[in-house]
């Protein structure tokens, strides 16, 4: 049984080819149940999204099969951010062209398919960066914004990764759309309260990126 690391609020392990992944915190059934609907949904699209095939839900636990790839964050401080982003930045492009009603019922036809914890930190890639293997962690998965996916993927980037700041352009250009700074920044914002109220040991994170300048 190995522990799969990069895992900030749930416990996710990998034992032949299945992995498991037990919910913690609060909603713990909810994010579970969105995980496996996005993922049962995309399945059944046949949308040429590389996601795990969902083998089954036990309680608050949920099995997948395991997609092979490089980390992206794991890559990033190798010295691949311009490949990973630009990789990135292709694949939400994926990402958002899904209409959301397909996979969630109750969406309204026509919107957009959000990720909602998009960025390195949830995706895996060849060993040279230039293409996603397995884009993971769909338990926040809804209809909404696309600015939503872009803002968190720069957030990440600019908390975890921030001497690749200037790679963004990459990002942006492979998505094909920049959003203006202040609805990036007001979208982050607003990410980071919705965490702050589900984790408030992260409130320094909120205060870090009201403070933002471009």
């Amino acid at each position: 049984m190995e522990l799969l690391p990069h895992g900030y609020t749930n416990h996710t392990t990998h034992h032949a080819g299945v992995v498991t992944k037990t919910y913690k915190g609060r909603d713990a059934q909810r994010r579970m149940e969105r995980e496996a609907t996005a993922l049962c949904g995309l399945e059944t699209l046949g949308a040429v999204l590389p996601v795990p095939h969902l083998i089954g839900c036990t309680g608050e636990t949920l099995s997948m099969t395991f997609l092979s790839g490089v980390h992206g964050q794991d890559l990033m401080e190798a010295g691949r951010a311009p490949e990973v982003l630009h990789a990135c930045g292709a694949a939400l492009r994926a990402v958002h062209s899904v209409d959301a009603s397909e996979v969630f019922p109750r969406a309204r036809p026509g919107s957009v398919l959000v990720h909602g914890d998009y960025g390195p930190n949830n995706v895996l890639l060849t060993g040279d960066g230039s293409r996603v293997t397995a884009l993971l962690d769909w338990e926040w998965a809804h209809a909404g914004d696309p600015v939503e996916d872009l803002a968190w993927c720069e957030w990440i980037v600019r908390t975890q990764h921030p001497e690749h700041l200037g790679e963004l352009d990459e990002f942006f250009h492979a998505y094909g759309f920049r959003p203006d700074w202040e609805t990036r920044h007001q979208a982050m914002v607003s990410r980071c309260r919705e965490l702050v109220d589900f984790q408030p040991h992260r409130i320094g994170l909120l205060i870090e990126t009201e403070g933002w300048t471009r």
